[in-house]
């Protein structure tokens, strides 16, 4: 099917032609008051179709992939590239010299039963609910992600990979003393024996239960340690500031950087599209470029911006194995653990605020100054210890200082679903507001 679509590109008078294939398979489950509230999965395949036609590069996507169908693309993208007037490289990628290889999940998730996956849920559930404090479960959920990618060209380029993982999660609603939060957590699987409702009750209970009893803060700066959850929210928001796309067009903090210290000695971010801690791993990007591990920053200075082959060209550098959904982004973005546990971090600061939950990460941030105001709860840092939880204030600061402020590491690496991952990390001073007298 792929080699009679090139070979149509071709004799349509395209120099070179690309397929981009991907096949999701999905399925989620959601329980609610004993009894399954929706079930649905989904099965979509779906073609990008590349080609160079008159040195410039169009593409378009579909999931009609009949023949007919494609015939169609090929006549409008030829219309397509005869309208573009913006001179871009062009480029469809032959191949790299070598592709790492990538410890793949080959657990069948269809092996385990329908009814299995639901008592789950079920039992998560009930197991929440014990707790005396939970006055509602909003769901339980328990999702499944398959996907496999196939890319073929006309220049000899012929990958392919897959992902497979799953996850569960529970949203408990907690009161006590007319006070009501919200209980989550969220478990991330590779086989479905790893999950335990006992265990992951226990950790949903415990994120609620140490919200209640909110007290707010007074206006001051304090010693701030973000959550491992939230400051992984902290890397998302500003990931974009890393791709060369961001560079070429000028709108990012780093441009011109590169060599530069531009964070705390302390402080290693990593793109690592192989580590197995990660939901998926990458062997190449989209443009069939090998994937590699990567400092972006190192030891606190900025090693250089990702690329995919139009700004490689640009810039002229080598393509870095980051085009991904149509933009450069990082494979698998984290940050560095260091050696300190979770209580060591916390052990010498005697006035501090540990933030568990941000609210407004894209209205109250600015990413071309990296100034950012948002709301955060979390637990007051008494004595090196945890103490009582602190209702909604709002945390202020700035990005690029908050980089260079990095006190440490805790070594507690997580990723989210998203693919970006943080430890625990103490970023020194920032300012709190509050109402509170």
């Amino acid at each position: 099917m792929e080699q009679k679509w090139i070979k149509l590109g071709l004799d349509l008078g395209f120099s070179d032609v690309e397929i981009y294939l991907t096949n999701n398979k999905e399925l989620s489950i959601e329980v609610y008051q004993g009894k399954v509230e929706s079930l649905t999965t989904s099965n979509v395949k779906k073609a990008i179709i590349k080609g160079i036609y008159d040195e410039k590069l169009v593409r378009a996507s579909t999931e009609n992939l009949s023949d007919d169908n494609v015939l169609k693309i090929f006549m409008n993208l030829k219309e397509n590239a005869k309208a573009l007037t913006v001179k871009e490289p062009a480029i469809i990628f032959e191949g790299s010299k070598e592709y790492p290889k990538i410890k793949e999940n080959d657990f069948d998730f269809n092996q385990v039963t329908m009814d299995d996956k639901i008592n789950y849920l079920i039992a998560l559930e009930k197991n929440i609910l014990k707790e005396e404090k939970v006055k509602q479960v909003e769901s339980t959920y328990y999702g499944e992600n398959y996907g496999e990618t196939k890319i073929i060209n006309s220049k000899g380029l012929n990958l392919f990979k897959k992902h497979n993982f799953a996850y569960s999660y529970a949203y408990a609603i907690f009161e006590d003393k007319g006070e009501v939060n919200v209980g989550f957590d969220i478990k991330l699987i590779k086989e479905f024996n790893e999950l335990d409702p006992n265990k992951e009750a226990l950790n949903t209970i415990n994120d609620g239960l140490s919200k209640l009893g909110g007290i707010s803060l007074k206006t001051g700066k304090y010693e701030t340690v973000f959550s491992s959850k939230t400051f992984t929210e902290m890397l998302s928001v500003f990931q974009n500031l890393f791709s060369g796309e961001e560079a070429y067009r000028n709108l990012t903090y780093f441009k011109d950087k590169k060599g530069e210290k531009i964070a705390s000695s302390n402080v290693t971010l990593w793109d690592d599209p192989l580590n197995e801690l990660a939901p998926f791993q990458h062997s190449f990007d989209d443009e069939g470029v090998a994937s590699f591990p990567k400092k972006i920053i190192d030891k606190g200075v900025f090693t250089g911006f990702l690329h995919d082959l139009k700004t490689a060209s640009l810039f002229k550098e080598t393509p870095t194995g980051n085009s991904f959904s149509g933009r450069i982004s990082p494979a698998t973005l984290y940050l560095e653990p260091g050696n300190k546990s979770f209580d060591d971090l916390l052990k010498e600061i005697k006035n501090g605020f540990y933030v568990k939950d941000l609210v407004g990460l894209h209205a109250g941030v600015n990413t071309s100054s990296g100034d950012f105001s948002l709301q955060a709860s979390g637990n007051y840092i008494k004595d090196g210890k945890l103490d009582h939880a602190v209702k909604m204030v709002v945390l202020s600061g700035n990005w690029f200082k908050l980089l260079n402020n990095i006190k440490d590491t805790a070594n507690d690496l997580k990723f989210e679903i998203s693919g970006v991952g943080s430890p625990t990390i103490n970023v020194g001073d920032l300012t709190i507001s509050s109402d509170a007298k």
